[in-house]
C-alpha cells in the first residue's frame, strides 16, 4: 500500500475510534473512574496505530476493533436513525 494510502486509511480509523470513544464518554457509559483506566489505554492505541497501519492485515483488524466497538456503543444505529 503507498504511504499517502497508508496515512488516509490510519486517519479514518483514528478518528472512527475517537468518535466512537467520545459518544461513549458523551453518553456517559465511561465515567470518571473508568476513564482514568481508559483513557491511557486509548491513547496508546492511537499512538501504536502509527505503526502499525502499514501492515498489510490493519485494515481487516481495524475493521473487526471498529466493527466492535459499534457494538458496544451502537453509534451507527443512532446516526442512522437521526440523520433521516
Amino acid at each position: 500500500m503507498d504511504l499517502q494510502r497508508q496515512r488516509a486509511l490510519c486517519r479514518f480509523y483514528r478518528e472512527e475510534f475517537e468518535r466512537h470513544l467520545d459518544f461513549l464518554r458523551d453518553g456517559g457509559f465511561i465515567g470518571s473512574e473508568t476513564r482514568v483506566v481508559v483513557d491511557p489505554v486509548f491513547q496508546r492505541f492511537l499512538d501504536d496505530m502509527d505503526r502499525v497501519c502499514g501492515r498489510v492485515e490493519f485494515p481487516m483488524l481495524a475493521e473487526t476493533l471498529l466493527r466492535n466497538l459499534d457494538l458496544l456503543s451502537g453509534l451507527s444505529g443512532v446516526e442512522s436513525r437521526t440523520s433521516h
